[in-house]
């Protein structure tokens, strides 16, 4: 037998949108979230509240390097798409973690804002996720379902609310993202952010061709970010 079709063979096959393995992973994703924003709302000083955040925070910091030791035991190509931890996920996982561990407020906005509006999307349509066992699907998850929950974890959970002018100062940050990723991707070929090709079955493709649809993707998300600081918003003239 041909070792490329036997290699092709053992390659994992990309998740079918909402297929078994997919609703699986979205259901283990809003139990683990629900429970974990629940028992650390109601003991928020405890050291099981404590020891749930350095959870969630480890499981954001390890995404990046899971996914390039699942792809290795997979058979997955590690190209120059993945060798980086610079898609718009593998930020907010990294914000995630400061936000978590040293408080940074920036980073929570960033995580916040990146996470509902971005990572959700990611999570709902996987256009780069492989399907189950594979150690991949298990890091796609990893990164994508942990990012969404620290992004819903820091308001309900911890009490965060954003500052004055945060959708603003995350979005300026989105567009430094897209400014410094996208002349990266312009030197080396790749595809960070997905601003050199859209993502396969994605609702970007919706949008208009390139490059105009990522214009229409840093519009969108200051709409979005708007749209996600409405609750903090409501909250404050509540309080007045």
């Amino acid at each position: 037998m041909d070792p490329e079709l036997i290699l092709a063979s053992e390659t994992p096959q990309l998740i079918q949108h909402f297929g078994a393995s997919h609703l699986s992973a979205l259901g283990v994703t809003f139990l683990i979230g629900f429970f974990a924003i629940y028992i650390s709302r109601q003991n928020p000083d405890s050291q099981i509240s404590a020891t749930i955040t350095i959870i969630i925070a480890f499981l954001l910091i390890t995404a990046y390097p899971v996914k390039i030791i699942g792809r290795g035991i997979d058979g997955i190509e590690i190209n120059k798409d993945v060798i980086f931890p610079l898609q718009l996920c593998d930020v907010a996982a990294i914000a995630g973690f400061f936000a978590l561990i040293l408080k940074s407020r920036l980073c929570a906005e960033i995580t916040y804002f990146f996470g509902l509006a971005g990572t959700l999307q990611a999570l709902f349509t996987p256009s780069t996720c492989y399907d189950f066992p594979s150690i991949s699907y298990f890091s796609f998850f990893q990164l994508h379902s942990t990012v969404v929950i620290a992004a819903l974890y820091l308001p309900l959970a911890l009490r965060w609310k954003p500052r004055k002018g945060s959708v603003i100062r995350v979005w300026l940050c989105g567009i430094c993202y897209v400014v410094i990723v996208g002349l990266f991707d312009f030197i080396t070929g790749a595809n960070y952010g997905f601003f050199r090709e859209k993502a396969e079955d994605s609702l970007m493709e919706i949008l208009h061709q390139w490059p105009y649809y990522i214009i229409e993707m840093t519009g969108l998300a200051l709409v979005l970010f708007f749209v996600l600081a409405v609750p903090f918003l409501r909250r404050s003239q509540s309080q007045n």
